[in-house]
């Protein structure tokens, strides 16, 4: 009977310690799961934070570089085109004067086109760094006067088409990053697509602005565009962010690209 209780009592204590053995295995599985996701979540909170940085420098860049632009702009209108023009006027006089000869006279119209011409390029880099277009008629007029621009060189043929023009954007840089993302797009289209024909077509009302921007060009992978993305699309994405609007992406090679921009505005 002894030897029962003492059996009894010995698988007691077995069973016992096979339980304290499970618990101790179940805490360790546990405090290591715990851990393991205290740590991932440190990392993807660092992740979360380095990408933060990174678009707060991207975005202070623009604000720099925009600021930049502005102030070479108006150096380039106020400074160098008054001078400029001084000179044309300077050379109207001197083409008003008589018994000029046949050399002089050649040489002073020759320095007039060059003047001009001068002029006309000072105009169209001040105009290219600070559209006056957006910030007297706002985006659509300067969209417009931007495609115009593009189409009359030859390089590319824009078809512009506002569908509904009902509102208007208030806020001076959301319409200039907007209008930054065309340019873009634009100037991605010709260098890098070889695209022939680029359409652009807008609907704005006092709720929503929605542009499509397609062309016929080479197009691009969306996977390696993911993975290995360029100053000019992270400037893209960073404009999108500071504009808070969404932008789509649809490339594949050789079947040109679309691109669709939503964005709701303050009503």
């Amino acid at each position: 009977m002894e030897q029962i209780f003492q059996d009894s009592e010995l698988l007691v204590l077995i069973s016992f310690g096979i339980l304290i053995m499970s618990l101790l295995a179940l805490a360790f599985v546990l405090f290591f799961n715990f851990s393991q996701k205290r740590i991932l979540k440190e990392k993807m909170d660092a992740q979360v934070q380095k990408l933060k940085h990174q678009q707060e420098l991207l975005h202070n860049n623009i604000l720099i570089q925009e600021k930049e632009r502005s102030r070479i702009a108006k150096d380039l209108h106020d400074d160098l085109g008054s001078k400029l023009n001084v000179i044309k006027l300077n050379m109207y006089q001197l083409q008003k004067q008589k018994n000029k000869s046949e050399q002089t006279t050649q040489i002073l119209t020759d320095i007039k086109s060059l003047i001009n011409t001068t002029i006309d390029t000072t105009r169209r880099i001040s105009h290219d760094l600070l559209p006056p277009m957006l910030e007297n008629f706002g985006l659509i007029a300067a969209l417009k006067e931007l495609c115009e621009g593009v189409s009359n060189t030859d390089t590319v043929s824009i078809n512009f088409e506002v569908r509904k023009e009902e509102g208007t954007i208030d806020q001076q840089m959301v319409a200039l990053n907007i209008f930054r993302v065309i340019q873009e797009f634009i100037s991605n289209s010709i260098k890098h697509g070889q695209a022939a024909e680029i359409s652009l077509h807008i609907a704005l009302t006092k709720e929503i602005l929605e542009i499509n921007y397609s062309d016929d060009g080479k197009g691009f992978d969306l996977d390696l565009l993911a993975n290995k993305k360029g100053l000019g699309m992270k400037n893209i994405e960073s404009r999108i962010n500071m504009a808070k609007a969404k932008l789509t992406l649809n490339s594949k090679p050789n079947q040109g690209m679309k691109a669709n921009i939503y964005l709701n505005l303050p009503v």
